[in-house]
């Protein structure tokens, strides 16, 4: 998979995880350790946009390399 093949990927899975249906999955008056649901679930979405991002280009910059 090249690097723009994988950068389409992320993003169209990133904004399937950002859309209205799976939004209103933790939207709920649900606390998990003091933390609303739905604080929680874009957290970890954003944190695992940041990740993949890094990966992504870490992966692009070696492949460019070799």
């Amino acid at each position: 998979m090249t690097a723009k093949e994988l950068l389409a990927t992320c993003f169209a899975l990133f904004a399937a995880l950002l859309a209205w249906p799976l939004l209103s999955i933790p939207n709920r008056l649900v606390l998990v350790r003091g933390i609303p649901a739905l604080v929680l679930y874009l957290f970890v979405v954003w944190v695992a946009i940041v990740a993949v991002l890094m990966w992504a280009s870490y992966r692009s910059r070696h492949e460019d390399a070799a």
